[in-house]
């Protein structure tokens, strides 16, 4: 059994995989899954917060056969729009198979996905490093918080976090061919269909593939893959537009700037821009008539911005906030802890999650700084980590970064294999 699992990791990995590895990676991935697992079974009952209520009744719709109904945002059930559709559809199907239950579905998402994570994060690291980090980060994504408490809650993060993995091993310091193209261009329509926010990830595959095969060459296959995402995205939009008889690319959720762009949140004094949902300037637009989505939309996107044309200063300011500072969490620990109870998530397991973050994310700086000359790795990183800070001006919490947590930890463990390194040569000169 071993034996045979080595040969397909040797495989996976580009490489010989020696039996300690496949050992090390076994017990990293039993000690997440049992975590995992603890957690769901003491948290399952908790009450549905955020967006957890939408997928949990977009779910039991399907059951009916209404598939992607909504009632948001005038309590009204329809067809609709608000999300994008791979989460929904993801909770939808485990409710025909399974039966409705939030336990079942958070059980099944957390021993299904929570090894697939553990994998794909030994894999990125040693293609990228070696196999010490990759063993190290296979420990550390199986005991990191941010790294798994997602799969124990109804948030699409579940999906975008192997989705996004995925991409980074697909893209990162590879010589882009037609076949790759086309497979980051599947993935990369996979990754918006479940979370809209992801194209942040395609100007670090641009930087990546142009270092690695010319700007020409490198254009020519983000082209193809671009092609190919917009191809596998578009029978949904197709189905937008007859549904709400308007050009909606993904979902309702393209909208949310409003949330950000207001006085509201201008001149809330302890979190200044950060999103809510309502507001008193649009107080008269959700509790007035209903109108069509589309509308609604168009509506919300107007007064956002007509907001910072008003106060061209708020883009700015809001950048800063969201982009930096609550995106990355370079803000006080409570702060972060602020969101747990509108998300739903445990304050206690968010407490170890900020506190092992703010480790690992100096640890990752250190590591960038050490890795400075290997510019096909940093250069596309810091493009994806410069366009998710602009993706999410317009609305950022702690698990908007989620898919580039991963590489987060992946550069952290290379500190401290370096830093062990280090320590056991002053073993031996002693």
């Amino acid at each position: 059994m071993i034996e045979q699992l080595r040969t397909l990791l040797s495989r996976l990995a580009g490489g010989d995989v020696a039996r300690g590895e496949v050992v090390l990676l076994l017990a990293a991935i039993a000690a997440g899954l049992a975590l995992r697992v603890a957690y769901v079974l003491v948290t399952y009952d908790h009450t549905l917060a955020g967006d957890e209520p939408e997928y949990y009744l977009e779910g039991l719709r399907a059951t009916e056969g209404k598939w992607f109904w909504t009632d948001r945002p005038f309590d009204i059930p329809h067809a609709g729009m608000w999300k994008s559709p791979g989460y929904p559809a993801w909770v939808s199907t485990v409710y025909l198979v399974l039966g409705v239950g939030v336990g079942k579905l958070l059980l099944l998402q957390t021993v299904l996905l929570g090894p697939i994570v553990i994998l794909l994060l030994w894999l990125l690291a040693r293609r990228l490093f070696d196999p010490r980090v990759a063993t190290a980060a296979a420990f550390v994504g199986a005991l990191y918080p941010h790294m798994w408490q997602w799969e124990g809650r109804l948030y699409p993060e579940a999906l975008a976090l192997p989705l996004g993995i995925l991409l980074l091993l697909l893209a990162l310091e590879r010589v882009p061919t037609p076949r790759l193209a086309v497979a980051v261009g599947a993935v990369m329509a996979a990754s918006l269909l479940v979370r809209p926010t992801a194209f942040f990830f395609l100007p670090g595959v641009a930087v990546a593939w142009w270092m690695a095969a010319g700007l020409r060459r490198g254009t020519l296959m983000l082209g193809l893959s671009v092609l190919v995402m917009v191809a596998l995205i578009a029978p949904w939009t197709a189905r937008n537009y007859r549904v709400a008889n308007d050009f909606i690319p993904l979902s309702m959720q393209d909208s949310a700037a409003y949330g950000t762009f207001n006085d509201d949140a201008a001149n809330d004094p302890r979190s200044p821009y950060a999103w809510r949902v309502r507001t008193a300037r649009e107080e008269e637009l959700f509790n007035g008539p209903p109108i069509p989505d589309a509308e609604f939309r168009e509506e919300l996107q107007s007064r956002a911005l007509d907001y910072i044309k008003e106060h061209p200063v708020s883009l700015p300011k809001a950048f800063f906030w969201n982009g930096l500072s609550r995106t990355w969490d370079i803000r006080r620990p409570q702060y972060a802890i602020d969101e747990v109870a509108f998300e739903g998530r445990n304050e206690k397991v968010s407490v170890v999650g900020i506190a092992i973050y703010f480790v690992l994310l100096a640890a990752a700086l250190v590591a960038l700084w050490r890795l400075r000359a290997r510019r096909t790795l940093i250069f596309p990183l810091l493009a994806m980590a410069l366009a998710a800070s602009m993706v999410f001006t317009s609305a950022a919490a702690t698990r908007y970064r989620l898919p580039l947590e991963p590489m987060i930890v992946v550069l952290a463990c290379t500190v401290l294999v370096a830093f062990l390194d280090r320590r056991r040569g002053a073993s031996v000169d002693l």
